[in-house]
């Protein structure tokens, strides 16, 4: 997954994606899918799933720890 934009812009990624984790409200991950699509992320299973209002987002979820940089 590249990304433009430097350190702060995958930094203010990764606030996101950590509220979201650790606080369990997950409304923010369409703005997080905007983000990193607007850095160059084009990975569209990633996007989609942030995006998709129906999909299960849970702590645990697969993209958050992708984003979070976690196994």
């Amino acid at each position: 997954m590249a990304h433009r934009h430097g350190a702060r812009g995958r930094a203010a990624r990764v606030r996101v994606a950590l509220r979201a984790y650790e606080s369990r409200e997950f409304g923010a991950l369409p703005v997080l899918a905007d983000a990193l699509q607007d850095s160059g992320c084009d990975s569209a299973d990633l996007l989609n799933h942030l995006r998709d209002p129906h999909a299960e987002h849970v702590r645990g979820c697969w993209a958050l720890y992708l984003v979070l940089g976690k196994e």
